[in-house]
């Protein structure tokens, strides 16, 4: 029987390989020898996650070589070191590529700069040719033709509508669906511009995403649907705003697809699925939706999904929700602290530095001592909030013992290791800290402890800082 799986499995494999297709990446980086170069694939442009295929490091020469396998041309991001720059991959090809130090229009910045890269010989049929050729005519046609003057009287209309049939005369005999996928896209956002005789949001819908498909890796495509329904909720009649609400509430993806089909523009199941995904995306840290209903509608898609491909996006969804990263809002929650129920909104206005403490772990309760004293040097501008987390379901005690034990004159509660606000806040061990901004947006996370690191570092320097901006505004006023 066992003989019999891996039997299977080896044809298995060999099929998915079959349907794939090698691309090879290589050229020269003479600034990176030594560094690695990663080739990562968008998984979705709604989410932009990506997954690493393939990495290997610039030899001594400066030369390099990469390869991945592919099924369908996209479009690929390339990081070099910290840098990174970005190119379209199509099956079987192979792109020798010169790789800058710089770029010579991006600013650069500490964490990774995009840089500039060239081709070397690209093959004149290469879907990257075609679009750098297209894109060089389509600026070339908006500097000559787009400014105040010809938006206002109509005469850039004209000129649009020729540009179109040049465009279409010219490129339709490209064999690649993609590409004519890219350049319809390209020319839709056009539409968007601010001119007289532009085509209606209805018009633009039936002209532009009726006749077409999903195309999920068309970045073109993305970026105009991305931007078609944006905050789509608010663009909702009312009756139809309330009923997506409504369905929101009671976690039902069915019920807000039922509604959703009541939309002119949202005639495409596939594309009305994807949708909601987005607008559940917009609506999430509104305040005005319920998050944790959110979050089970995201569950239900990822698992029972109408498309296949939509099943992995709301998964990734869910993660980017839910994930704490520098500049993220921090998700809401509803707290018993002492005798009151505390959310996050009561804690705008300060910063607040929460501590996820393992009750009875000696680890955990080695820091509280420390928390004191920085509590009592900074409490002015910086909140603390400690949570207690117990293992299991049932705990019967208190932390009133607790808190007179350690002399916790600051904010604590008490709450089970499988409570949705520790997995929310991704306390996964302990003692867990993070640090949040005066409206509620993450700093750092997991955050410095109190307890110096491997380099000598504590929270502290972050707090007094933040007590010395707050001291120097208040000197200012």
């Amino acid at each position: 029987m066992q003989i019999a799986r891996f039997i299977f499995s080896c044809f298995l494999f060999v099929g998915v390989t079959f349907s794939q297709e090698i691309v090879t990446i290589q050229g020269f980086a003479p600034t990176y020898v030594g560094k690695k170069i990663a080739i990562y694939e968008i998984d979705d442009y709604l989410t932009y996650t990506r997954t690493k295929s393939a990495e290997t490091t610039v030899k001594a020469d400066s030369t390099f070589e990469v390869s991945l396998f592919i099924d369908e041309i996209k479009k690929v991001d390339v990081r070099a070191g910290k840098n990174y720059f970005q190119l379209y991959v199509q099956p079987k090809a192979t792109y020798d590529l010169v790789v800058q130090e710089k770029s010579s229009y991006k600013p650069y910045h500490p964490d990774g700069t995009e840089v500039d890269f060239f081709f070397l010989g690209l093959d004149s049929t290469d879907v990257n040719f075609s679009i750098l050729t297209f894109e060089d005519e389509l600026l070339n046609f908006l500097q000559k033709n787009y400014n105040q003057k010809t938006r206002n009287s109509g005469d850039f209309a004209k000129e649009l509508e020729g540009f179109k049939t040049y465009i279409s005369d010219n490129y339709i005999a490209d064999t690649s669906d993609y590409f004519r996928t890219y350049v319809t896209f390209a020319i839709a956002s056009l539409d968007n511009l601010a001119f007289k005789g532009n085509r209606n949001k209805y018009e633009k819908y039936d002209f532009y995403i009726k006749p077409q498909t999903v195309w999920y890796h068309n970045d073109r495509y993305m970026e105009y649907i991305l931007q078609y329904y944006d905050q789509y909720a608010s663009q909702l009649p009312r009756s139809l705003n309330q009923q997506f609400y409504d369905g929101v509430v009671r976690s039902s993806p069915t019920l807000i697809m039922n509604v959703l089909g009541k939309d002119y523009a949202l005639q495409n199941i596939r594309l009305r699925e994807f949708i909601m995904l987005k607008m559940l995306k917009d609506v999430y840290f509104t305040g005005e939706y319920p998050e944790t209903n959110i979050i089970s509608i995201l569950d239900s898609v990822s698992a029972h999904g109408l498309f296949e491909a939509n099943k992995p996006i709301a998964a990734q969804l869910k993660n980017r929700l839910t994930d704490l990263v520098p500049g993220g809002k921090a998700p809401n929650f509803v707290l018993d602290v002492g005798q009151e129920k505390k959310s996050l909104n009561d804690f705008k206005g300060k910063h607040l530095y929460m501590h996820f403490i393992k009750l009875n772990a000696e680890k955990s309760m080695r820091d509280l001592p420390l928390l004191k004293k920085l509590y009592n040097k900074y409490n002015k501008g910086v909140e603390f909030l400690t949570v207690f987390v117990y293992e299991g379901e049932n705990q019967e005690e208190d932390i009133t013992d607790l808190i007179k034990e350690h002399n916790i004159s600051w904010k604590a509660t008490l709450v089970s290791e499988e409570d949705m606000f520790v997995q929310q806040y991704k306390a996964v061990f302990y003692p867990f800290y993070i640090l949040l901004d005066t409206q509620g947006y993450v700093v750092a996370a997991p955050a410095l402890s109190p307890r110096p690191n491997n380099e000598y570092e504590t929270i502290e320097r972050s707090l007094f800082q933040i007590n010395k901006r707050l001291e120097d505004n208040q000197r200012d006023d």
